[in-house]
């Protein structure tokens, strides 16, 4: 996550204007004009790209903490390379390009941690290739059931991460690659094994320690 001093906190406030966005809203779309940046405060969102038969290919997560539309401010884009969905209600920051530049180059220290998260990225994006060239598709959900846990639960007891995830299956299944039948059964298995517990329908916890070994029983 990348983490703000108070006082580039202040100043994002100070240039962004606040937006919320209800669970399963585009906040744009790939080929669509800009000239702003976004940067979550709440919810976590869904980066993808939409493949010419109309298959969504999940990219990346975000979570709050983190910017959205970085890239295309870097490289001087007008254009958004990828689409952004709200995964949860979601609350954005949004900062025209101009601004950004601006807090950039006021502030020396916020743009070497720019860098630094793009190289991040970079890492991760390499990291996401790797998993789904090596891991089953088991290891492939436990680790984004394990990411969602840590970037936005709270530690509870016996090793349990409190969540309220309220994504659906079909959302799992665009994130991993996979059918919505498949992540139906392997969330029965985690269910079974505890790593997973639920109220209703809703993942309320997970169990960092089971998942984990899921993901290194596929290595």
């Amino acid at each position: 996550m990348f983490l703000l001093t108070d006082k580039e906190e202040e100043y994002l406030h100070k240039i962004g204007s606040e937006i919320n966005y209800p669970k399963g809203q585009i906040i744009f779309s790939s080929g669509q004009k800009t000239n702003e940046i976004c940067y979550i405060t709440s919810g976590f969102v869904k980066i993808y790209r939409t493949t010419a038969d109309g298959r969504q290919v999940s990219v990346a997560l975000r979570y709050p903490g983190d910017f959205i539309g970085l890239a295309e401010v870097l490289n001087n884009s007008s254009v958004r390379e990828y689409s952004a969905e709200a995964m949860d209600n979601v609350r954005l920051l949004i900062i025209w390009q101009d601004s950004f530049k601006k807090m950039l180059a006021d502030m020396p220290d916020f743009s070497s941690k720019l860098m630094e998260l793009m190289s991040d990225r970079l890492r991760e994006a390499q990291n996401t290739i790797y998993d789904f060239i090596m891991n089953p598709t088991h290891g492939r959900l436990a680790l984004v059931l394990l990411e969602m846990a840590e970037r936005s639960g709270s530690p509870g007891e016996d090793g349990l991460i409190k969540v309220s995830l309220r994504v659906t299956q079909e959302e799992l299944a665009c994130i991993i690659g996979a059918s919505r039948q498949t992540v139906s059964s392997l969330l029965n298995l985690l269910k079974e094994d505890g790593s997973l517990k639920y109220e209703g329908r809703e993942i309320v916890a997970v169990e960092s320690k089971k998942l984990k070994s899921w993901i290194q029983n596929t290595k």
